[in-house]
């Protein structure tokens, strides 16, 4: 394939998308908040594994996920943002996608124990 050939297939893609754009839906999501975690679960029908992202940047989770089946040939999929604590640890986070919805669970870091500083008289 030649460079004019590359541009023509990129423009028709980018055509397709604004022609027929992805229609993104707000999920029902639940969230709650135990002692060790926050655990958020989200109703996404018609959404697989693969179609399915979860982020968190600054402090943000992103859930973003594309249905496969598109209906009248229009895609569609959800996508939502919460901000997070500053004591949810994300990196230790898990998630399950059973019967299209997804529990996410984000345990909660030890509160920081305030550190005291000793000084010494220098003569």
């Amino acid at each position: 394939m030649n460079e004019n050939q590359v541009m023509a297939q990129q423009h028709q893609e980018n055509k397709s998308d604004t022609v027929n754009p992805i229609l993104r839906l707000t999920p029902v999501v639940d969230i709650y908040e135990t002692a060790e975690e926050l655990i958020v679960m989200a109703d996404l029908p018609g959404v697989e594994e693969p179609g399915l992202q979860l982020e968190v940047s600054r402090g943000v989770l992103t859930l973003e996920a594309d249905i496969e089946a598109a209906e009248n040939g229009r895609k569609r999929g959800y996508y939502r943002q919460f901000k997070l604590s500053d004591r949810i640890d994300a990196d230790a986070g898990h998630a399950a996608l059973k019967d299209g919805v997804l529990t996410l669970r984000l345990p909660k870091s030890e509160t920081p124990k305030p550190k005291k500083i000793v000084v010494k008289t220098l003569h």
